[in-house]
């Protein structure tokens, strides 16, 4: 209807509750674990997969080694016995011509038994120096030689092994890495898309214009990004101000929790870096929920009204029922009895302090 209020929206300045804090971080968090689940889910597939192949390929390689080990030794067994054959058949008959001396000169020599008992001594003298002297060392050599070109052939085959194994290897490395790089560049795809479909969201439903980018539509989702800043640059009565006006603990406790190593020179600091109202709204919203960090938020409550100036004229018609009701909310949270023993602890000396308070105020 003409005239009817905007609906409540999530954005400051609209009417109903604030993002909570992170809003954007826990978006991008859980499309960011979404990717991640799926990426580590095709991983172990693919590691599975390779694991398979793996073991395929290296009881192929033991298989292929195998019958190349075999078909050496079938070769060695069926060659080598010819080849020594040969050898002494050639050099046997290199042989025969020195023998043939030995015999007719031993033959010069005399006649009958004592020619028989003459040559049957120098056959084997002739033999055995043959052997020694020609036979052997060219049988060694060309045994050698035939050694060699058995090592030679058989590293060869071991070479051309090795190098058909390392390309199958490499084509199987790139076959398996090309779907993951596919995925991953799907991944980047989709994170993108998704960037592009929260800035389009948030220009089209974020006031004060359109969102140029996706740090701007964070920051005008999630308010932890501009209280943030506040308190690094030390706005602090600025930050407290815009999170207590917003009436949410977290928001108001995550500020705190930012500003918590400067607590000490907020409160010290002269003039005081908060104002008197911000400090009593302060203590009033932190003691209404003391369920989480109560360590935190007692710690501020505390010094928050140890600076409050109980004859302040300006507040002196909100004090004594503000003060009550944060009275009320520590000692509730001090009787409880899941509440710790060094929590009660603190809070006893922060009760302790807005007694005195609600004592001074008229």
């Amino acid at each position: 209807a003409p005239g009817a209020p905007p609906p409540p929206g999530p954005f400051p300045g609209h009417r109903g509750p604030p993002p909570p804090p992170g809003h954007m971080e826990a978006l991008l968090g859980g499309l960011r674990e979404q990717i991640y689940n799926d990426i580590a889910g095709f991983v172990a597939a693919q590691q599975a997969e390779v694991r398979e192949e793996r073991a395929a390929r290296e009881a192929a390689e033991r298989e292929r080694q195998k019958q190349l080990l075999t078909a050496v030794s079938a070769a060695i067994t069926r060659d080598l016995p010819v080849q020594i054959e040969k050898i002494l058949k050639k050099e046997l008959k290199g042989i025969a011509g020195e023998i043939g001396k030995v015999v007719t000169a031993t033959k010069d020599k005399g006649g009958g038994d004592a020619d028989a008992k003459a040559l049957s001594l120098a056959l084997p003298k002739a033999l055995a120096a043959a052997m020694t002297t020609t036979v052997v060392p060219k049988f060694e050599k060309a045994t050698s030689e035939m050694f060699a070109q058995v090592k030679s052939t058989f590293e060869r085959g071991m070479d051309e092994l090795a190098a058909e194994l390392y390309t199958q290897k490499e084509n199987a490395v790139a076959a398996e890495v090309g779907p993951l790089v596919h995925t991953l560049r799907g991944a980047t795809d989709e994170v993108r898309v998704a960037a592009e479909m929260l800035v389009a969201s948030g220009a089209s439903n974020a006031p004060g214009g359109e969102a140029s980018s996706l740090a701007e539509l964070e920051s005008r989702m999630d308010p932890t990004v501009a209280l943030g800043a506040s308190v690094d640059a030390g706005d602090f009565e600025g930050a407290f101000t815009k999170a207590l006006g917003m009436s949410s603990v977290d928001v108001v406790a995550w500020v705190c929790s930012r500003a918590d190593a400067k607590r000490e020179a907020i409160f010290s600091s002269t003039p005081a870096a908060l104002s008197q109202g911000v400090l009593l709204s302060l203590a009033q919203q932190l003691s209404s929920d003391l369920t989480d960090e109560p360590e935190l938020k007692i710690a501020w409550i505390r010094d928050a009204a140890l600076a409050i100036d109980p004859s302040d004229a300006a507040l002196a018609q909100h004090m004594r029922p503000i003060l009550e009701a944060v009275f009320a909310g520590l000692h509730e949270c001090a009787t409880a009895p899941e509440t710790p023993a060094p929590v009660k602890n603190d809070l006893r000396l922060c009760i302790h302090v807005v007694n005195s308070l609600l004592t001074a105020c008229k």
